[in-house]
C-alpha cells in the first residue's frame, strides 16, 4: 500500500535495541524500592526495558514523596511488540480492574548539543502497567500477584526467544 500521501516514513516507529536497553539501564538506583520487584520482573525479560516507574501509593508510610500513580513504563527491543501485547493482555485479563494496560504512541526526539528537544519524525511506543490503588493488604498480595505474573511471563519468553 502506498502511503506517501501520509508525509511521514514509511515505518515511523523507533526500533529499540539491546544497546538502548543497557543506556536506559545504567541508572539503578533511579528506581523507586517500592517497585523494584516489578522493574526488575520487566528488565529480566530479554526485549523489554524499563524507561520509567514510580511505587506511588504502594508504600503508606512514604507515599505523599511519590507521584500519585504506581506504574512501569517500558519499551520493546526488536520489533518484538507481540509479546508486549501478550504480556498487557495476559495482566488485563488477570487483574480486571486492579490494573490498566495501554500502549502509548508518543512522538520521538533528538536532543542537540544545546539540550534542546527536537522532534525527528519518528514514534516511541511506550508500554504501560498502572496499578490502581487498593486497600492496604489488598494492594500488596495484588502487588505481589503482578510480579510474579510477569516473573513466569520473562521465565517463558526466555525459553523460546
Amino acid at each position: 500500500m502506498d502511503l506517501s500521501f501520509l508525509g511521514i516514513e514509511p515505518n515511523p516507529i523507533t526500533v529499540f535495541t539491546q544497546a538502548d536497553k543497557a543506556i536506559y539501564l545504567q541508572n539503578p538506583e533511579d528506581i523507586d524500592d517500592g517497585i523494584r520487584e516489578l522493574v526488575d520482573a520487566i528488565n529480566a525479560i530479554p526485549v523489554f526495558f524499563s524507561m520509567s516507574a514510580c511505587q506511588g501509593f504502594l508504600i503508606e508510610a512514604v507515599r505523599d514523596d511519590h507521584c500519585p500513580e504506581t506504574y512501569v513504563d517500558f519499551y520493546v527491543i526488536d520489533e518484538q511488540y507481540q509479546l508486549a501485547q501478550l504480556l498487557l493482555g495476559s495482566l488485563g485479563s488477570k487483574f480486571n480492574a486492579s490494573i490498566d494496560c495501554k500502549v502509548v504512541y508518543e512522538a520521538d526526539f533528538d536532543v542537540t548539543a544545546d539540550d534542546e528537544i527536537v522532534p525527528n519524525g519518528m514514534v516511541k511506543l511506550r508500554h504501560s502497567i498502572e496499578l490502581f490503588e487498593l486497600p492496604p493488604d489488598l494492594m500488596a498480595s495484588t502487588y505481589l500477584e503482578v510480579v510474579n505474573h510477569v516473573r513466569k511471563f520473562g521465565e517463558a519468553v526466555k525459553q523460546t526467544v
